[in-house]
């Protein structure tokens, strides 16, 4: 004879999957979007959109990045052949790819550290894995601000771009048009800080404080302290 399980004792029910839902809601509508992390935890389709715009805006940097390298490097005994290039170029896509995949995850995954120690001074219970999903979550924007970026570059011949600094002033959206000229050290710091990674923080640090039940300032402290690392560790 079959038994049913009691009500009471049945398992509770899988909160429906948020899929690529998620990493539209953070950009168009946060609070939707931190609802649907705090149910399901989920990180994947967002990591999923991050690397394939990274993937895109690699591609789109790599004939300018590779012109300054030419250009700028020490001078070879001879022209560049065809086929050097083309080896130059890959090599150039293949590292630029490979931090398309990785930095999204090692940012996310230090984030989530010090969020979820955080949080346990107020519920010992907290889990990584939520503040895990919400850093990932709210890196989308931080992306889209690199495409747009990439875009800028594209628009022009990769022969306008002669140096770094005509690279990453392309679309004048970060704090590397106060770096003084010839310092490329001070240019990879403050160019690090733009509006989609500006976007991207204050997004962790709503997310956080809504999460924790924190104050927001303290919230955006903290956030803005683990991106100020980023800065030196990534750049």
């Amino acid at each position: 004879m079959t038994t049913l399980t009691p009500p009471s004792q049945a398992p509770p029910e899988r909160p429906a999957r948020a899929g690529f839902s998620l990493p539209l809601d953070i950009v168009i509508a946060p609070g939707r979007a931190f609802t649907k992390i705090a149910k399901t935890n989920e990180w994947l389709p967002s990591l999923g959109v991050i690397v394939a715009l990274g993937l895109v805006t690699s591609t789109l940097f790599t004939p300018a990045i590779l012109h300054i390298a030419i250009t700028s490097g020490p001078r070879p005994a001879h022209p560049l052949t065809p086929a050097e290039t083309r080896t130059t170029q890959s090599q150039i896509m293949l590292g630029l790819g490979a931090r398309a995949v990785l930095i999204p995850l090692m940012m996310a995954a230090l984030t989530a550290a010090p969020l979820t120690i955080a949080a346990r001074f107020s519920d010992p219970q907290a889990p990584y894995v939520r503040y895990f999903a919400l850093a990932t979550n709210c890196l989308v924007p931080s992306a889209l601000g690199d495409l747009a970026h990439a875009i800028a570059v594209a628009i022009h011949p990769a022969s306008s771009y002669n140096d770094i600094r005509s690279l990453q002033l392309a679309l004048p959206d970060n704090l590397g048009i106060f770096a003084a000229p010839g310092n490329d050290r001070e240019l990879d710091f403050l160019s690090h800080f733009d509006i989609g990674d500006a976007w991207s923080f204050i997004l962790i640090a709503f997310g956080f404080s809504l999460f924790a039940n924190v104050r927001f300032t303290s919230a955006l402290i903290l956030a803005f302290a683990m991106d100020f690392v980023y800065a030196f560790i990534f750049d």
